[in-house]
């Protein structure tokens, strides 16, 4: 049997092979085994139109930061969805390079919430998010409100604060806090809201301002209330619910955050 031509690929079988490659597999390895290979590879921006870095690669460091750049650069202006971690200097540059941005996948946020608020807020096509931060944002940076003012077209948003940190509480947990009003939110279908410290004048808010909302999933400890009748009705509305399984009775604010006393059981609802 005669070998096989792999440096010969067809170019439309050769795209396919590469698309089911990350970044790094391609710089690291497809594109390095044939000056063919290669071509495709650096010439061919829809290649780079769907960029995931994957959890590993740090953006702070060397390696990270140039091979989020290589990638972008590639995509000449045509990247679509990013997907990975992310620090300040990141965030500015899939400004720069990918302003048609439409899927932001952060998973490892490393930057102030003011810093993504200002990114936010010059990518105006942004439908889909989801940010896992590592730091904790105060009462006054609430991060659910912020995202939605700033990304009024949203489909679906997802905030996983399962991994912030918050330096001034004495254990380091630290839970987003879903309270107050957001902006109208009319094409927003999908939300999830996990490790989360959630009031009913929050929940109220989101239903109230999400019409169009299929999906609902928040985990964490409902805070100083019950869930009366008349939220009940609007919590109805939505086909796939899920609120957190534990209540707080007793709640206040300090300068500091959030303080959370006496953790019950199952949340409450009226009868």
């Amino acid at each position: 049997m005669a070998a096989r031509d792999w440096a010969s690929l067809a170019p439309d079988i050769l795209i396919t092979v590469i698309l089911m490659l990350g970044p790094a597999e391609i710089m690291r390895g497809a594109e390095r085994a044939f000056s063919s290979w290669r071509r495709v590879a650096v010439d061919d921006p829809a290649l780079w139109r769907r960029i995931d870095m994957g959890t590993e690669v740090l953006p702070f460091s060397s390696g990270g930061r140039a091979a989020a750049h290589a990638a972008m650069d590639r995509a000449a202006g045509e990247c679509e969805a990013f997907s990975g971690p992310c620090d300040n200097h990141l965030l500015f540059c899939l400004v720069r390079r990918a302003p048609s941005l439409k899927v932001l996948h952060v998973k490892h946020l490393y930057a102030q919430n003011k810093v993504l608020n200002s990114v936010l807020n010059r990518l105006p096509l942004l439908e889909d998010i989801e940010i896992s931060p590592s730091f904790a944002s105060t009462p006054s940076e609430n991060l659910l409100q912020s995202v939605c003012k700033d990304c009024p077209r949203l489909k679906k948003l997802r905030l996983n604060c399962s991994e912030s940190f918050d330096f001034h509480n004495g254990n380091g947990v630290a839970l987003e806090i879903i309270h107050g009003g957001i902006a109208p939110m009319h094409d927003l279908r999908s939300i999830e809201l996990l490790h989360c410290d959630l009031t009913t004048q929050g929940l109220r808010a989101i239903l109230d301002n999400c019409p169009l909302l299929e999906t609902l999933h928040i985990t964490g400890f409902l805070v100083g209330g019950k869930i009366d009748e008349k939220l009940r009705r609007k919590c109805a509305r939505v086909k796939d619910l899920t609120l957190p399984g534990k209540s707080v009775k007793l709640y206040r604010f300090h300068r500091n955050g959030p303080v959370r006393r006496q953790v019950s059981g199952p949340l409450e609802m009226d009868d």
